[in-house]
C-alpha cells in the first residue's frame, strides 16, 4: 500500500498528449521508481488494492517481495 500511494508512483495513459504504443505498455503503463527494474509490471491485465500480499511471479520464484524503499 504503501509503493502505491508512494508520490512518485504513477499510471501513465500517455506521453506527452499521444496515446502510449504498444511498446511502451499501451494502454496503461505503471511506473513505481521505488521499486527495483524487476518489480515494475511490463503488461496491466488487472488492478486491485488490498492490504494483503498475494505474492507473485518474482516472488514464486523465490525473490523477496519488496525490493525496493
Amino acid at each position: 500500500m504503501a509503493s502505491a500511494l508512494h508520490p512518485q508512483t504513477l499510471l501513465a495513459l500517455d506521453y506527452g498528449e499521444v496515446a502510449l504504443p504498444p511498446e511502451y505498455g499501451y494502454p496503461l503503463r505503471v511506473r513505481v521508481p521505488t521499486k527495483l527494474g524487476f518489480k515494475n509490471p511490463k503488461h496491466i491485465v488487472e488492478i486491485f488494492v488490498s492490504n494483503d500480499n498475494p505474492g507473485g511471479y518474482w516472488e514464486d520464484q523465490g525473490y523477496n517481495w519488496f525490493s525496493g524503499i
